[in-house]
């Protein structure tokens, strides 16, 4: 009872830091191209948000993509209830991005772009070993659509389990 208490206030929480995080910090604007940057920004405050709202340390485990999932399930709990999506596309990109980083630090390169020519501009493709992902895409499902879209699943089925096919 008291965690569906605290609900409302944790997610007011966790969205007025993804709507208001560039306005209260000192964050340049990123240049549209800068793919690195906007990695670094962008999964910086996916830490925050987990620290902050839900006390969860985000330390770029392939296990912590669990605590992500969690983190965005609890958020679309909040979404159905109010039915209002302010802040839900940045926290998705921001949760994206923390996927990205950590593909590329346990399973090698990546390329993260940021417009694909078949899902358009802002559709953020990540090219990783042949395949092309979408963890952006990913975590707005998850934020919008519900547990069917569960974040861990995926990156089970598309990275754990073909990298170790790959090997």
């Amino acid at each position: 009872m008291l965690s569906r208490l605290l609900l409302g206030p944790v997610c007011t929480l966790v969205l007025s830091l993804a709507a208001l995080a560039g306005d209260t910090t000192p964050m340049p604007q990123i240049p549209r191209e800068d793919m690195a940057q906007l990695k670094e920004k962008m999964s910086a405050l996916a830490e925050r948000i987990a620290e902050e709202g839900f006390q969860t340390h985000l330390d770029y485990s392939v296990e912590s993509n669990k605590q992500v999932e969690h983190i965005l399930g609890v958020l679309h709990d909040e979404y159905k209830r109010t039915k209002s999506d302010e802040g839900y596309h940045g926290i998705a990109l921001e949760f994206g991005a923390y996927i990205v980083k950590v593909v590329e630090r346990h399973y090698g390169d990546v390329k993260w772009e940021r417009d694909d020519p078949h899902f358009g501009s802002d559709s953020f493709p990540l090219q990783w070993r042949g395949l092309t992902l979408y963890p952006v895409g990913w975590c707005e499902k998850r934020l919008f659509d519900g547990p069917g879209d569960d974040v861990w699943m995926r990156f089970h089925t598309y990275v754990i389990d073909r990298a170790s096919k790959t090997k």
